[in-house]
């Protein structure tokens, strides 16, 4: 029994399955036994972590990451409810004692959860612009070490960013009040492409937003003025489940915000 109760968190991702490149069967990397939780010198490994099966540990873990935006659950179950857990030896080939390429969350010395760095993610990940920009930041030698790790915390939706925005509006949507932080997302009202460091670190920057919304934000087809209230673009009048009349910010957005928000909105052609 282990020493540490984990449960199979429901994350209902798609993972299809590993197959040899002849096609044939083969060990799942995401296991589907009830794999007993691992501390990281009990993981063992043969090889030098190259080959395909690895390969595929690495892409899949990073893309489970990019969808949850948080780091992976070391157990989980998938969009059949099957119940996964992590290959020991896919664990130390990406690992700090292996090739460095993810971070272990460890809770009383078991690994329960795994977050790829931006290396890998810059290697694997579908995120277009955001592999772009982690690469530009650990290239970048003008940051000191604490001010990189806190952009690319930000820049991957996590960190001190997330946590002070989230914060300032209880822990909800700004507009919904929805409070699952799984469907949350730290939405930058100045994008990432337009900000400075400092304003891309400020959490008036920034609106906790549910994903349909923050999609909507992002690509600028909705704004908001300086009371807080939804602009939409005529385009959304043909979809019009996606937003609803009336729709609002739970509270009047502060100075410094409504600055942030006049720049959104001139971006987006909502002003001239």
């Amino acid at each position: 029994m282990d020493e540490l109760s984990l449960p199979y968190e429901d994350l209902g991702i798609e993972l299809p399955d590993y197959k040899k490149e002849d096609g044939s069967a083969a060990s799942q990397p995401f296991s589907r036994s009830s794999h007993a939780l691992f501390r990281r010198k009990t993981l063992k490994s043969d090889g030098n972590g190259v080959g395909p099966r690895t390969e595929y540990f690495k892409k899949h873990l990073v893309s489970i990451f990019e969808q949850i935006s948080r780091p992976v659950p070391y157990r989980f179950k998938d969009h059949l409810g099957r119940k996964r857990s992590m290959d020991g030896g896919c664990l130390k080939f990406v690992g700090p004692d292996g090739q460095d390429i993810a971070e272990f969350v460890e809770q009383d010395g078991y690994i329960v959860a795994v977050k790829p760095k931006p290396v890998l993610i810059a290697q694997y990940g579908a995120m277009g612009p955001v592999a772009a920009d982690l690469e530009l930041l650990t290239k970048d030698t003008s940051l000191g070490e604490t001010q990189r790790k806190q952009l690319i915390d930000t820049r991957l939706g996590q960190g001190q960013f997330r946590s002070a925005v989230l914060a300032m509006w209880q822990g909800r949507c700004a507009v919904t009040s929805c409070s699952l932080p799984a469907v949350l997302r730290a939405s930058h009202i100045v994008a990432w492409r337009d900000a400075t460091h400092t304003e891309r670190l400020d959490p008036e920057n920034g609106l906790p937003l549910v994903a349909t919304l923050d999609a909507l934000f992002d690509t600028g087809l909705i704004s908001f003025n300086d009371q807080g209230e939804l602009l939409t673009k005529a385009s959304l009048q043909d979809h019009p489940n996606l937003v609803e009349s009336g729709m609002r910010l739970c509270r009047s957005p502060s100075p410094k915000m409504r600055d942030y928000l006049c720049r959104h909105r001139k971006y987006n052609g909502f002003e001239d």
